[in-house]
C-alpha cells in the first residue's frame, strides 16, 4: 500500500502545470482558463504559505504570456485595424489598473469569500453567452457606438484586473451591444483588450512583490505554450461544445468552494 501516498504526492505536482497549459488553451479558444489554473494554484500555494489574493495576482501574472502569444498568432488581423485599436487599448488598461489596484486591497479572507460567487458569475456569464449573443448584437440597431464602448471597455476591464475568469464573454457583449458584429473585428478586439487589461495589473502584482515566483515562472511557460497552440487549432474546435465544457468547469469549481467556504468550514 506504500506506493499510494507516493501516487499522489506525483498527482499533486504534475496538476498545476496541466491546470496551467490548458488554461491557456482554454484563455484562447473560448476563455475560462481561470477555473482551471486558479483552483490549482491555491492548492499548490496553500501548503508554502501563499495567501490567496497572492495566488490571484500570481494566476494573473502566469496567464499574461498566454495573452501575448495569441496577440502574435492574432498579429495579421490586429495589423488591418492599425492605430484605431489605441483608444480601445488604453480604456483596457485603465480598467485592468484599477481591477488590479482593488485585488492589492481585499485582504485574503474576503478574497475567498469573495471568489465561490467570482466563479458562479463567470460560470453563469459562460451560459448566458449563448442565447443572449444574438440578443445583444441586435440592440445596437446596426449602429455604432464608439464612445459607449470605451466606456463600456473599463467597467469590464476593472472587472478583468480584478479576477479575470469570464472577462472575454462580458468584452464580446459589449462588443455586439455597442454595434460590433464583425467576428474577425470581435476576435481581434477581444485578444488586444485581454492583453492589455490582464498586463497591466500583471505589472502592478509583479512591482507590489505579490507574485509568488517559484509557482508562477512553470505556470507561465505552459500556458504561454498553450495559447499559442490554441490560437492555431481554435478553428478546428467547436466553439459551442467547448463553451459548455468550460461552463460545466466553472459550476464544479465554484460548488467546490462554496462547499470549502461554507459547508466544510462554517
Amino acid at each position: 500500500m506504500a506506493p499510494a501516498p507516493a501516487l499522489s504526492h506525483f498527482l499533486h505536482i504534475l496538476w498545476l502545470p496541466v491546470a496551467s497549459f490548458f488554461a491557456g488553451v482554454l484563455n484562447t479558444i473560448a476563455g475560462g482558463g481561470s477555473f482551471l489554473s486558479l483552483p490549482a494554484l491555491l492548492a499548490s500555494t496553500a501548503a508554502a504559505g501563499v495567501g490567496a489574493v497572492s495566488a490571484q495576482a500570481t494566476n494573473t501574472v502566469a496567464l499574461w504570456p498566454g495573452q501575448l502569444t495569441s496577440l502574435v498568432a492574432f498579429r495579421q488581423q490586429l495589423r488591418a485595424y492599425g492605430w484605431k485599436l489605441l483608444p480601445l487599448g488604453l480604456s483596457s488598461g485603465l480598467g485592468g489598473w484599477i481591477g488590479g489596484w482593488l485585488l492589492l486591497h481585499t485582504g485574503n479572507k474576503r478574497f475567498r469569500e469573495l471568489l465561490p460567487w467570482l466563479l458562479l458569475f463567470a460560470a453563469v456569464m459562460f451560459v448566458l453567452s449563448f442565447p443572449l449573443g444574438k440578443w445583444l448584437a441586435s440592440l445596437s440597431g446596426g449602429r455604432r457606438y464608439n464612445t459607449w464602448l470605451i466606456i463600456g471597455m473599463v467597467v469590464v476591464s476593472v472587472y478583468v484586473g480584478y479576477f479575470g475568469a469570464g472577462g472575454g464573454f462580458l468584452a464580446m457583449a459589449l462588443f455586439g451591444i455597442c454595434g460590433v458584429h464583425d467576428i474577425h473585428e470581435m476576435n481581434a478586439l477581444k485578444v488586444l483588450t485581454a492583453a492589455v487589461s490582464i498586463g497591466i495589473p500583471a505589472i502592478n502584482f509583479m512591482l507590489a512583490g505579490r507574485v509568488a515566483w517559484h509557482f508562477c515562472l512553470i505556470m507561465a511557460i505552459l500556458a504561454g505554450l498553450g495559447g499559442y497552440l490554441g490560437a492555431h487549432y481554435s478553428r478546428k474546435v467547436n466553439q459551442r461544445a467547448m463553451r459548455w465544457t468550460v461552463a460545466m468547469i466553472g459550476f464544479v469549481t465554484a460548488g467546490y468552494f462554496f462547499f470549502a467556504n461554507y459547508w466544510q468550514h462554517p
